[in-house]
């Protein structure tokens, strides 16, 4: 399957990181990266026994989907 825009193929590990931060590959831009990154940042601060590693997760799923988005613009 290839992304419908760029017509690019979707490597297994930005499949990933879409799901870590709940988006669809197929629909994925900058905007929304930052946007859902953003708001389930704000939403995990808010559980006062929210788990680090969940941070860290979605920073690293973010920032995957930022330079892939990027790179094959």
């Amino acid at each position: 399957m290839s992304n419908v825009k760029n017509r690019h193929p979707i490597p297994p590990e930005i499949r990933r990181a879409c799901l870590i931060l709940g988006l669809r590959a197929e629909d994925v831009t900058t905007e929304t990266v930052m946007h859902t990154w953003e708001r389930k940042l704000l939403l995990d601060s808010e559980i006062e026994d929210g788990d680090d590693d969940s941070a860290w997760f979605m920073n690293a799923a973010k920032d995957a989907l930022v330079i892939w988005l990027e790179a094959t613009s």
